[in-house]
């Protein structure tokens, strides 16, 4: 039993390094700002954001797929402007309030368009409590694999 109880703690204070809340002020989104442009082929931005170059397609086109799949998995679309998509999503079946964010980003660069995602969890939205954390890391994989679909899809 106290081998269970400092595995468990272990765990947990692992678990709380690994990822830290942003800091809320009100106002604020957990969107990342809009105004700064999403670095390219550059080591530390491939690393952190899940991102592919797509050629011969739209970014109207690549945005249309976007949100049919997202809706289809049941988000909401919260925001679309030229360069982003902002989606949501309440999480079902947990014992306090959380919700689930996506981010998709695209510019233009040498040779196509760069779509990047970011995915934020959101712990008791809209209340003094409110926790926010950005996890794109924890699920980059899945990300990587759905921004391939995006590139492999008719013009």
């Amino acid at each position: 039993m106290k081998r269970f109880l400092i595995s468990l703690a272990t765990v947990a204070l692992l678990s709380a390094c690994a990822s830290s809340p942003v800091p809320q002020t009100p106002g604020t989104s957990p969107f990342p700002d809009t105004s700064k442009p999403i670095p390219a082929n550059t080591p530390d931005a491939s690393l952190a954001l899940p991102s592919i170059v797509i050629k011969e397609r739209q970014a109207r086109a690549i945005f249309d797929d976007i949100v049919q799949y997202r809706k289809q998995k049941g988000m909401q679309l919260k925001r679309r402007t030229a360069q982003r998509l902002e989606f949501s999503m309440q999480i079902p079946n947990v014992t306090q309030a959380t919700e689930a964010r996506m981010s998709y980003q695209i510019a233009q660069v040498d040779g196509g368009l760069q779509l990047s995602a970011r995915v934020w969890q959101i712990t008791a939205p809209g209340t003094s409590r409110e926790s926010v954390s950005e996890i794109t890391s924890a699920v980059a994989d899945k990300i990587a694999e759905e921004l391939q679909t995006y590139a492999r899809s008719k013009p």
